[in-house]
């Protein structure tokens, strides 16, 4: 996987970055999701290297990046200080403007980024998510039984921590057996990176702070952003698995049209992981959505 990039770990504030970097042409940032590493975007790195400037990190304490410690009031995992952390590493490779993709948890990282970064983010595609909000009201008994996880992870230290770290394997198993379309599948590769990363108690603590600052300072973001009438202003784009979304009325992107003032969509037939399960639609999609 990943031949021809370059794997650098670059310190930024109070983390350090692992990422791979490889392609030519104008910057692209891709963050992958939960429970993922950087290699979630194995099958489309390739297609979309010939075109742009690839930049795929490990988030702040998942896989091989070293995150700050979780803290009481759940800041150092807070959407919009993953976002501030990644923008400094953008500068720090030279890019002070680019457009990003962001998957499950990296989506949310990404729209808080453009959000409060509007200067930096040309182009903005998220893959299978609403907003972090959109999320927790819509939550009847329904949702929280097929997501369970949110509200699971978010309970406080070290509920989540300890039940996960019995047995990682098993309860990462679970996860990506109930969101993969029946039919596809991850690469062996891919699976091996991501239960052995659930085997570090340190990844397993970034992680659930990262659902736990979900829950309340991300919250709170999204409110305030809602409420002040703020909007993503660049272009985006929504990609999502007909296989997996809980919305059956209508896409996600209609929810996202009171987020933002541009949106298009591409939905593809594939359960949550759409950039494993149908890698070729969906570096297509992002191809041509991110040359415009």
């Amino acid at each position: 996987m990943f031949e021809g990039f370059q794997n650098q770990k670059i310190p930024v504030g109070d983390s350090v970055i692992n990422l791979m970097t490889g392609g030519e042409g104008p910057p692209l940032l891709l963050l992958h999701g939960y429970p993922q590493t950087h290699v979630a975007w194995h099958a489309v790195a390739p297609a979309l290297a010939r075109d742009f400037t690839l930049v795929i990190p490990d988030l702040p304490g998942y896989g091989d990046s070293l995150g700050p410690e979780p803290d009481p009031a759940h800041l150092n995992y807070a959407k919009r200080t993953i976002a501030r952390t990644l923008v400094g590493l953008m500068e720090k490779l030279g890019f002070d403007r680019f457009a990003l993709a962001g998957h499950d948890r990296g989506g949310r990282v990404a729209y808080r980024m453009a959000l409060d970064h509007p200067e930096r983010v040309s182009r903005l595609a998220v893959l299978d998510i609403i907003p972090t909000l959109e999320v927790w009201e819509a939550m009847d008994w329904q949702q929280a039984l097929d997501g369970y996880h949110w509200p699971f992870l978010a309970q406080p230290a070290p509920l989540p921590e300890r039940m996960v770290g019995q047995d990682p394997d098993f309860y990462i198993r679970h996860l990506l057996d109930r969101w993969i379309q029946d039919g596809n599948s991850l690469a062996p590769e891919a699976l091996s990176q991501y239960l052995r990363q659930f085997h570090k108690a340190s990844v397993v603590a970034a992680t659930c702070a990262d659902y736990r600052a979900g829950a309340s300072q991300d919250l709170a973001h999204d409110r305030a952003d809602r409420a002040a009438g703020k909007r993503v202003t660049c272009p985006l784009l929504v990609v999502w698995g007909r296989g997996y979304f809980l919305t059956e009325e209508s896409s996600p992107a209609e929810i996202w049209r009171a987020w933002a003032e541009e949106v298009s969509e591409v939905a593809l037939d594939c359960g949550h992981f759409v950039a494993e399960e149908q890698p070729e639609a969906c570096a297509a999609a992002l191809r041509e959505f991110f040359a415009d």
